[in-house]
């Protein structure tokens, strides 16, 4: 937790946490009450409570993520691209990656920022789609966090702070628990936020989708890290080969082995992108992420993103 009346700190704090963004205080005055800063992070999601003390303007040339606002009191003003929404609690905005962001903040406003990972939403957007998505994830700016359409995402968000707030927290002591709650806010994001896709999804589960392929599904995504074969696969949902290949091909056009494969490649993909250079490497990353023949995976692993494990690493 960090408090202070020194506004550089609280700017440096922010970008070290977000992204690198311009503040403009209203006056050169020191904060009229203590700015304070909470922070706390998931696998691939941040979650920041802020509260400046005074009317703060925020710039951004591009926020690079995704990044929810929820202000908790006062007033915002949030603009991105050419939207506007003023707003306050019982309101909230969703800011893609690739816009213009800038939000003015009233004297008595705290909020409560959410910062998704570009790749990881997107990942998992491919997931739930069974497919690569071609156009970039973009989302309408306003929520309405009163809205009946909103009450998975804010009893998500509900649960996720009062699960921190907890000493003990399975959050800070079981990374797999960080997974499954990160899981359950984006894919409550994407179901009850209007975006590009949300078509797409929703037909998808209106579609009856057998529960041996449901099941190998969500198993992949908790254990893809694991040596998996197909016969545990089968073994696991009690059907036959047949009927699960069949499944899988009728509900993802790939196989399971292609969809864990699939999977394993995403991860080392945002790995690679996130690790620092000087301490991380290709080997240890791949390794990490269930591959264990690593010509075969640097093949692959350029098909699916038209660049080598050791160019993203570089950045």
């Amino acid at each position: 937790m960090h408090k202070t009346r020194d506004i550089e700190v609280v700017h440096a704090a922010v970008a070290n946490i977000l992204c690198p963004h311009k503040v403009v205080v209203s006056d050169s005055e020191p904060l009229s009450a203590d700015a304070l800063l909470h922070h706390a992070a998931l696998p691939n999601v941040a979650l920041i409570y802020l509260y400046y003390g005074t009317e703060v303007r925020v710039d951004v040339s591009q926020l690079g993520f995704f990044l929810l606002e929820f202000p908790l009191s006062g007033k915002a003003t949030t603009y991105c691209g050419s939207d506007t929404v003023v707003f306050g609690p019982g309101g909230a905005v969703v800011a893609g990656p690739y816009q213009q962001f800038r939000t003015d903040w009233a004297v008595d406003c705290s909020k409560l920022l959410i910062k998704i990972e570009s790749n990881a939403l997107e990942n998992y957007l491919s997931t739930l789609l069974g497919r690569r998505q071609i156009r970039a994830l973009d989302f309408d700016l306003k929520i309405d966090m009163t809205a009946e359409s909103s009450s998975a995402l804010a009893m998500i968000v509900r649960w996720i702070l009062q699960e921190l707030e907890q000493r003990g927290s399975l959050l800070n002591t079981a990374p797999l628990a960080g997974e499954q709650y990160q899981r359950m806010l984006m894919w409550a994001l994407l179901h009850s936020q209007p975006n590009n896709y949300s078509r797409e999804l929703a037909a998808r589960e209106a579609i009856q989708i057998p529960h041996y392929v449901s099941r190998v599904e969500r198993y992949i995504q908790e254990h893809y890290r694991e040596a998996i074969s197909l016969e545990q696969l089968v073994e696991l949902c009690n059907v036959s080969e047949r009927t699960l290949l069949e499944g899988f091909k009728r509900y993802h056009d790939v196989s399971p082995m292609k969809l864990l494969k699939l999977t394993r490649l995403d991860y080392v993909h945002l790995a690679l992108k996130e690790a620092d250079p000087a301490h991380h490497n290709v080997t240890d990353i791949a390794l990490a992420g269930g591959f264990s023949q690593l010509g075969k995976f640097s093949t692959e692993y350029k098909e699916r993103f038209g660049e080598s494990p050791s160019d993203t690493l570089k950045g």
